[in-house]
């Protein structure tokens, strides 16, 4: 009984299938929704062999059916030739094309328990190690699971050969890369939001070259545009900039990255990520002078950039943060000149006006996905704050071309 409250739980939570199969693969006993024990034909259970190749380890399995179709096994250790199945699992995020072609290709599991479902590689991975855990008694680290797989990853297991054969053939050509310290001004000036000097830095000529990051050249300067901006997110970061905002600035723009098909508009795009990060640090740094800046004013503003969306109250955040409200709200004003009601309310009116000016959205329903109570309060804080109404400054942008989330 136990076992099929934990097997049931995992289907609800990781919403994929977990099943189990006796030795012969010839009983199966399936989890959640479709629960319930059968006996496989003799066909049926060939055809789970030949998918899955079972194969006797003491630790779960992880292996790939197709580049983005995996699989996970564990062995039941108290019963010999005893299986719990997970999966298949399409990765995600994954589009609604990819599924159908996935789920034409591998139907067939359906006979036998198995239903494929898109899901993160960490959830399945998350479900595998509690089961484990349940079956053994043992604790296992994501760390260790990865060690234990290494073997269905041939990359991995070559590792050092490939590196080694690389630093010397690098050694061989004299090669030299682009200098380190011009790295390094790159990412001074975006911490000191010092666009004028993020420019010096990026016509800076030099000896050396970029390292290549692809065979294919197109591959390669994404490659790098999406290094250039990973780092200028941790570095924005580092100088104040809340963490939730730059890593969704930068999820944002290597998303946009994948989608150039030329060289040219993705390094004129990378230079652009990087002079909105330094934009973006020196807003900060402006509103923060005065010196240091308790830790929780970033956690009160991390929150605030999470529920955007949301009536957002000071007393739910002072619950997150498990502080006083009165405390809180005392020190974001100490702290920001500012009050916290008020900051809300500013940042919301920013996010308008993006939406205002790149969306379709109309002013209610703007209105609407900022939590304000209703469309005409939020035209009462739009024209308080802007000088304007939001009917007149969507206007001025009329003839943009707008997008709007399906």
């Amino acid at each position: 009984m136990q076992e099929i409250f934990l097997g049931t739980m995992l289907v609800n939570l990781m919403h994929i299938s977990v099943c189990r199969y006796d030795g012969a693969g010839a009983q199966c006993q399936c989890f959640g929704e479709s629960a319930g024990s059968k006996i496989l034909s003799e066909a049926e259970t060939s055809f789970l062999k030949n998918i899955f190749e079972l194969k006797q380890r003491k630790y779960p399995g992880i292996y790939a059916l197709e580049p983005d179709i995996l699989a996970g096994e564990i062995r039941d250790p108290a019963q010999e030739d005893s299986w719990i199945l997970f999966g298949p699992i399409l990765l995600a995020p994954a589009n609604a094309a990819r599924f159908q072609h996935a789920g034409r290709k591998f139907g067939k599991l359906e006979d036998i328990g198995l239903h494929l479902q898109i899901c993160e590689l960490n959830t399945l991975v998350a479900g595998m190690i509690l089961y484990y855990g349940y079956l053994t008694g043992k604790e296992l680290s994501l760390a260790e699971f990865l060690e234990y797989n290494k073997e269905e990853f041939p990359s991995v297991q070559k590792i050092h050969e490939r590196l080694g054969r690389d630093l010397f053939a690098h050694q061989e050509q004299a090669g030299i890369h682009n200098p380190y310290e011009q790295e390094r001004r790159e990412q001074d000036a975006i911490r000191h939001g010092d666009v004028a000097a993020l420019n010096r830095s990026i016509s800076e000529t030099y000896e050396g070259k970029i390292g290549q990051l692809a065979k294919d050249p197109l591959r390669h300067h994404k490659n790098v545009a999406i290094g250039n901006i990973t780092l200028a997110s941790r570095t924005a970061v580092e100088a104040g900039v809340s963490v939730e905002k730059s890593f969704t600035m930068a999820d944002s723009m290597i998303q946009q990255i994948e989608e150039i098909d030329n060289v040219t508009e993705v390094e004129a795009f990378k230079r652009m990520a990087q002079r909105m990060y330094a934009d973006v640090v020196a807003e900060e740094l402006q509103a923060n002078e005065g010196g240091y800046k308790n830790p929780l004013i970033a956690a009160v503003k991390d929150y605030i950039f999470q529920h955007f969306h949301d009536s957002i109250q000071i007393t739910d955040i002072a619950k997150y943060l498990k502080v006083n409200p009165d405390y809180l709200s005392h020190l974001f004003k100490e702290q920001e000149h500012i009050t916290i009601k008020r900051y809300i309310l500013q940042e919301k009116i920013r996010r308008s006006r993006n939406l205002l000016q790149y969306s379709d959205y109309s002013i209610q329903e703007i209105s609407f996905y900022l939590g304000f109570s209703s469309q005409s309060h939020f035209c009462k804080v739009f024209q308080e704050i802007t000088g304007e109404t939001p009917g007149h400054y969507k206007r001025q942008f009329a003839n943009r071309k707008k997008w709007k989330i399906q």
